[in-house]
């Protein structure tokens, strides 16, 4: 596994990028600050993850396996991380000075008896990178079941959770000890996972049943499931911060299901774009984002978290399925796989109006 140094620097004229309208919609909701190259053309990026102390982006380049880190300050690629089978998932917790990182195909099998009354955790041949945002290394790696995924943190019970997707689990972390504590049966397999600190629930669709998972992270089991009509195959997830309300995206049908945590039940459910993936917020803005693998962007203002309001279906370049949202500057950062030969990731500022 080694780093290695780039020098992209930032370059290109601010254009418009238009909108197209779905409801009564501005026509120009971004401006495209810049497109930076991130290396040679790949086949598939995949999660982002902002560090808001250090501005640094952490990218997965899973078709390129390997792990990207952008300075969003200098709007420049520095380094670049390989050594992995894959990479899909990624997390920065700021406050633990670590990333963490998804690794399916890692080859790690483990047989592991745990005491909360789960049963005994099979890894697969996935794993859980560590990283150490400090030093730089890699210091740890961990069984992370067949297809690790989606990766969220529970700050108040210091716990890591990693949805393993094929596998049909939500892995648990403890982040004193850099050990897997639990496996945690989903029912079916598991799209995107997130905690929300209003209920002091995990939460995580459970994509083939159109089905939410709800796990007690201070006891690591299920503590129930419900369903989820008006979407099928519900795969990502974003919970609206002290809210208690879900945002679920369905690339089956491409809705957005809005849900009841508290209630556990669908609210309303809106259009996306086609083949919708992942979702991110800008809370000062009020907004709600959904990125598709078709390139269309869903943008939803939220300043009524029960309520989302669609302001447009904004084509913001090919295969742009992923995307990062720095919530001091309100820009948005989309990575492209291929952008005239090269992979790239595209630079977006929200056009504010009084």
């Amino acid at each position: 596994m080694t780093w290695r140094t780039g020098h992209a620097l930032l370059a290109g004229a601010i254009l418009s990028c238009a909108s197209v309208p779905t409801v009564a919609a501005p026509q120009n909701l971004f401006t495209k600050v810049a497109d930076i190259p991130l290396g040679e053309k790949t086949s598939r990026f995949d999660y982002l993850s902002f560090d808001s102390s250090s501005g640094l982006l952490y990218i997965s380049k899973m078709g390129s396996a390997k792990l990207l880190i952008f300075d969003t300050r200098r709007s420049m690629l520095v380094s670049e991380m390989d050594g992995f089978p894959k990479v899909t998932g990624v997390l920065a917790v700021p406050e633990l000075h670590r990333v963490y990182a998804s690794v399916p195909g890692a080859g790690l099998g483990a047989s592991l008896s745990v005491g909360l009354g789960m049963a005994s955790l099979s890894s697969g041949h996935g794993g859980v990178a560590i990283l150490d945002t400090q030093s730089s290394k890699e210091i740890a790696r961990l069984p992370g079941g067949v297809f690790p995924d989606g990766i969220a943190y529970d700050p108040d019970d210091k716990r890591i959770f990693v949805s393993d997707e094929l596998g049909g689990a939500v892995e648990v972390i403890d982040v004193t000890t850099d050990k897997v504590i639990a496996r945690i049966a989903a029912g079916g397999e598991v799209g995107n996972v997130q905690y929300d600190p209003a209920t002091g629930m995990i939460y995580a669709p459970v994509q083939s049943h159109n089905q939410m998972v709800v796990i007690d992270p201070k006891t690591a089991q299920v503590s129930a499931h419900f369903a989820l009509p008006g979407g099928e195959h519900p795969h990502g997830l974003r919970i609206a911060r002290g809210a208690a309300i879900g945002y679920v995206a369905c690339d089956g049908d491409d809705h957005l299901l809005v849900v009841d945590l508290r209630a556990r039940k669908v609210l309303g459910v809106l259009p996306l774009g086609h083949d919708p993936d992942v979702l991110a917020d800008d809370p000062g803005l009020k907004r709600l984002y959904v990125a598709s693998e078709s390139g269309s962007l869903s943008v939803f203002d939220v300043a009524i978290p029960t309520m989302p309001r669609k302001l447009a279906d904004v084509p913001v370049g090919p295969n742009a399925h992923s995307l990062a949202v720095d919530s001091a500057t309100h820009r948005l950062y989309l990575p492209l796989r291929d952008l005239d030969g090269k992979a790239a990731i595209r630079i977006l500022e929200p056009v504010t109006r009084p």
